[in-house]
């Protein structure tokens, strides 16, 4: 039941989806945790982010188009996050909010999966910097497509592809291998769930 002690966790992106909300309110539920999470569509990060502190938060989610803009906003770094230069987690603790990211770790680990060994990474934002370096603590090569050279694709083959953009239905090569990182396809539903188990440890630990 919901009171006066329940902590509040949510995400904060351009457009708010459902994922997060199913993901991390059944895992309060079945570990008896008291919080709940919620998504929001916000346009100003930095009004959200003075917002969550003002109320409480226990930590929060940062999606497009915020990943990077967040940074200057928050009082410290994780060191990865720092390397990486986006954020995409945020903890509170007595005020003090720290930036982590998540996805690098979810990236790496479909990387291992698909025992990837060259990349081409599409789009060069916050996602994409979690893309990029996965790759380089894993020593893979990779090279950046950017959304205004899509016309590049036509000429990839035989490689492993990562779409790192809100693009949807990019068209590739069959012989290519596609790792779409939109959370509504296969893939990225994949990716946003095993980030979402590195941000649930981050929560727990203040909870």
């Amino acid at each position: 039941m919901i009171n006066k002690d329940t902590v509040l966790f949510g995400s904060f992106s351009k457009q708010a989806g459902n994922n997060g909300c199913k993901f991390f309110n059944e895992k309060f539920k079945n570990e008896n945790v008291n919080a709940i999470y919620k998504s929001f569509s916000v346009n100003d990060i930095k009004s959200a982010l003075q917002s969550a502190n003002t109320l409480g938060f226990g930590g929060f989610a940062v999606s497009m188009p915020f990943k990077t803009e967040i940074i200057d906003l928050l009082d410290d770094l994780d060191e990865h996050a720092g390397n990486i230069g986006a954020v995409n987690t945020v903890v509170n603790i007595n005020g003090k909010l720290t930036g982590y990211n998540t996805d690098y770790l979810a990236i790496r680990e479909v990387l291992l999966v698909e025992s990837v060994t060259s990349l081409h990474i599409i789009g060069n934002g916050g996602f994409s910097k979690a893309a990029q370096y996965a790759c380089q603590i894993m020593n893979i090569p990779y090279k950046i497509i950017a959304r205004g050279n899509f016309g590049n694709l036509d000429f990839i083959k035989d490689s492993t592809i990562l779409n790192c953009t809100p693009v949807e239905n990019i068209s590739v090569d069959d012989s290519n291998k596609f790792i779409d990182g939109i959370p509504t396809t296969p893939t990225g539903h994949l990716i946003a769930n095993i980030q979402a188990e590195y941000q649930y440890r981050l929560y727990k630990n203040i909870l």
